[in-house]
């Protein structure tokens, strides 16, 4: 089971810049591998998700060139062959697009991998890295990236893309669940991020409440999305 801190912030998926010049994954988007939906049973509190539940997640790894290992430092959305979604806040400290590597299609990782990816998971370069042009370090608004991937993906039973949510009137006000996946910490004392691809259900929280006295004081702006329990225990935030 999956322990995590209360409130989580989400980015608000809301993309203008998609590139429409790739084929190799058009088509249906957010459909899991059948078979990982018969096999998984999610359960609340989050646990190890099953390979192919969530084709569209991709693992941010940071590349070192002194000893050709990769680290694993964020998660990502595939949105199609050539363009992938983040956060901007991943690239405080790597900025150039040759500090990073792609992997689709995994769900366990291995921390500091010098070896290359197995088929059907892909590695992949970064192109171009563009962070949404009001994005604030300090207070995490418009916490929102796109990578240019190279060379394409090609989608497959393992790897696809996800969907966007239209969020036209700004994210939903009425109390909606959501889920959550990413390599992250299962305690908040941790460490080490899971190796193992983690999954939990998450309730999206009003803004209002999330900015009162008792939980954020107003430092969540109308740019992110807060998800999580009050009574905590599920979540995808590390502070």
């Amino acid at each position: 089971m999956v322990e995590m801190l209360p409130t989580a912030v989400l980015l608000v998926l809301a993309v203008s810049v998609v590139a429409k010049d790739n084929t190799t994954c058009d088509g249906s988007c957010g459909l899991p591998f059948r078979q990982a939906l018969q096999g998984s049973v999610r359960v609340v509190g989050g646990q190890a998700a099953a390979h192919g539940a969530w084709p569209w997640m991709v693992s941010l790894q940071v590349f070192t060139y002194h000893n050709s290992r990769r680290y694993h430092a964020c998660g990502g959305t595939l949105l199609n062959a050539q363009w992938v979604l983040t956060a901007a806040h991943c690239f405080r400290l790597k900025k150039k697009a040759y500090d990073w590597r792609l992997i689709f299609g995994a769900r366990e990782l291995e921390y500091g991998s010098s070896e290359p990816v197995k088929p059907p998971l892909q590695e992949r370069f970064v192109e171009k890295i563009i962070l949404h042009e009001r994005y604030s370090p300090i207070s995490e608004a418009n916490d929102i990236a796109l990578l240019k991937v190279t060379p394409p993906v090609v989608c497959g039973r393992l790897i696809g893309p996800g969907c966007l949510p239209q969020f036209k009137a700004g994210p939903p006000r009425v109390a909606q669940t959501c889920w959550v996946a990413g390599w992250g910490f299962l305690k908040e004392t941790d460490h080490k991020m899971s190796p193992v691809l983690q999954e939990a259900p998450v309730s999206i929280l009003d803004l209002s409440l999330c900015n009162s006295t008792q939980w954020y004081r107003g430092r969540i702006s109308s740019s992110n999305v807060c998800a999580g329990y009050p009574e905590g225990n599920i979540d995808t935030c590390q502070d």
